[in-house]
């Protein structure tokens, strides 16, 4: 069934739930498709409309904008027959032509929380080099251990952008967007995080200008407001004196691209600057850890819109934490520092010594999403192996489904991800001064 909004978008209502294809009700990762048979499973602990606060933007679409690429899990197409379909039930060779609209954030929140339980049962299994099974928990990045290796990457950062720039001055820039459209309701949450994200983006090349022929490098994490909404930090190391003017056309090139943003939200000076300058990086290295949000309580128990934050994310393929190119060398660079106690110097070799460290295994490290085409397109599937030391081979993934061991191919990873056609106009950004 589906049913028009007053605001004029479609949303979807309750479909009967139907059997699995292989008799899963979850998938571990990427790697466990839904097969086009499969119906929508509901749970006891699928959220309703009502379960929501007034205030949450989950009653909204995820995204209503033309060409806005999200997981084939929040987006829906009519199947032919005038029912909105999760794109992810139908077999990609047979998918309908018709309009490809972004879900109710709302089933996009149950997907993502459906997909977090399917990891608690969840294993990877591999094959050593003498033939015997070794199994570990498959884990996803919105878990407490890949909390635990940003928290120690941001960490070994702190420590070596310190020890490697000796005069060094920091800066946090805070980059934000009204959670309201244009009628005065509120935005929906990917439409609001990919501008923000694209108005970075833009901003980014600005900031490698204005800080041309300085020495300098940056970690840039996601944030979520109690709203629901995202907003972004990007945190600064400039080595040298640094001043909170010189990021101004920084701000500047933000604020003229990204219409819901605001100059007004986005000054450089007064008690609410967008901008903070420190020469302590031990209080932005603590302060940007703070960030990562994956300590204490699982995600899954937090509020229910700070979970549409974390879902939204999911959604829309969006990395939360990411460094640049030269942290990646520097965190690697004091990784290599750690497990082998010596400088490349006492090693012999110098600069040769770590790059055979660094291609023998150690510091895989993430690309900078930035550098590539969409955010998070380099990091390894969620849940998927990171790689494979010699002699040892993935065989295959396996997770426990009412009591039985179930088992899913770990060659066909990656996230699918489908373009909508989206609704121009029902989601105007508001213009903010």
């Amino acid at each position: 069934m589906s049913t028009y909004h007053p605001e004029g978008h479609l949303r979807e209502t309750a479909k009967p739930s139907g059997d699995t294809a292989d008799g899963c009700s979850s998938r571990p990762s990427e790697n466990n498709r839904h097969g086009g048979s499969q119906g929508a499973l509901s749970t006891d602990s699928d959220l309703r409309p009502s379960d929501l606060p007034d205030d949450s933007p989950a009653l909204r679409p995820i995204s209503v904008e033309p060409g806005a690429s999200l997981r084939d899990e929040a987006v829906m197409v009519d199947d032919g027959d005038g029912e909105p379909m999760p794109v992810y039930q139908l077999p990609e060779d047979a998918r309908p032509e018709g309009e490809y609209r972004g879900r109710p954030t709302y089933r996009v929140l149950n997907e993502w929380r459906s997909w977090m339980r399917s990891y608690e049962s969840a294993h990877i299994e591999y094959e050593n080099p003498d033939g015997e099974t070794v199994r570990s928990r498959l884990e996803n990045s919105y878990q407490e251990g890949y909390a635990n290796r940003y928290y120690a990457r941001i960490k070994d950062f702190e420590r070596g952008v310190k020890r490697t720039y000796g005069d060094l001055t920091t800066g946090m820039l805070t980059f934000t967007a009204s959670t309201e459209n244009d009628d005065g309701g509120p935005r929906c949450p990917a439409d609001h995080m990919m501008e923000i994200r694209e108005g970075w983006r833009t901003a980014r090349k600005v900031l490698h200008k204005v800080l041309d022929g300085r020495t300098w490098q940056y970690v840039r994490i996601w944030e979520p407001h109690k709203s629901g909404y995202g907003h972004l930090h990007v945190g600064v190391f400039v080595q040298g004196e640094l001043e909170a003017d010189t990021f101004r056309p920084v701000f500047d090139s933000y604020t003229s691209n990204v219409t819901a943003a605001g100059s007004k939200a986005h000054r450089v000076e007064g008690d609410d600057a967008a901008i903070s300058i420190n020469d302590d990086v031990e209080n932005l290295g603590s302060y940007l850890s703070e960030y990562i949000g994956q300590y204490g309580e699982k995600l899954t128990e937090r509020s229910l819109n700070e979970q549409v934050f974390y879902a939204t994310t999911w959604a829309t393929n969006t990395r939360r934490v990411d460094f640049s190119n030269g942290a990646q060398e520097i965190i690697a660079f004091e990784e290599f520092r750690r497990e082998t106690g010596l400088n490349p110097s006492d090693r012999g070799g110098g600069r040769e010594a770590f790059e055979r460290w660094r291609s023998g295994g150690g510091s895989g490290g993430d690309a900078d999403g930035d550098s590539k085409g969409q955010e998070g397109a380099s990091r390894p599937s969620d849940g998927g192996p990171e790689g494979e030391a010699d002699g040892w081979a993935v065989s295959n993934l396996t997770y426990v489904q009412d009591g039985r061991r179930e088992k899913a191919d770990p060659s066909a990873g990656g996230v699918s991800m489908t373009q909508i056609d989206g609704r121009p106009g029902v989601d105007p950004p508001a213009r903010r001064n």
